[in-house]
């Protein structure tokens, strides 16, 4: 069983990136799908969503202790992935002036959302990723893990961080000169 507070540094980073990762795509791939174009979804220019990153750490976190009760782990990761996705809606419009989302415009939580920010429909979509998650994919990610390998873990590791940082550094960067100069960032995939 993966504990964090064990774990090296190089197994969290590695999780982390992967489940960002995990997260772009699924984000990309629906968004795509419901726009019928290409969309890459996120707040960042790279292929990272860095919200699924703590949020896979936090899911499997609350389930593995009710692994023997599957629905639990759906209701549980249902209403934790919908806290951390209003908070991370609310920082991002007050820190930023940007949205990177808006379920008025889906054709599947237009009539379920709150605020615009929170949806039913993909609440009861992220209870199915967390169970998911804690029976499946949290291992998938630690066989990865030890097919890689730590001298190639702890390389991989080096460049995914350069690499956020740099975009990280830009994209901040020009979320603040556009919000100092009144310029509402555009919603992913609706610019």
């Amino acid at each position: 069983m993966f504990n964090p507070l064990t774990a090296g540094t190089d197994r969290i980073v590695f999780l982390f990136f992967f489940f960002s990762l995990s997260g772009w795509v699924g984000e990309t791939i629906m968004e795509s799908i419901v726009r019928k174009r290409f969309v890459s979804k996120g707040f960042f220019k790279g292929p990272w969503v860095p919200v699924h990153g703590f949020g896979g750490f936090a899911v499997y976190s609350a389930g593995l202790p009710l692994k023997p009760y599957p629905l639990l782990v759906f209701i549980s990761g249902a209403l934790l992935c919908t806290l951390v996705e209003y908070l991370a809606a609310l920082l991002l419009e007050k820190a930023f002036n940007k949205k990177c989302w808006d379920y008025d415009t889906y054709p599947f939580t237009w009539w379920c959302n709150y605020k615009k920010r929170i949806a039913l429909t993909t609440s009861l979509f992220f209870g199915l990723v967390a169970v998911a998650l804690v029976y499946f994919y949290w291992d998938l990610a630690m066989d990865l893990i030890h097919f890689i390998g730590p001298k190639a873990l702890l390389r991989i590791d080096l460049v995914l961080l350069g690499t956020f940082t740099a975009d990280a550094v830009f994209t901040i960067r020009r979320y603040i000169k556009n919000k100092k100069a009144g310029i509402q960032n555009p919603v992913d995939g609706l610019a």
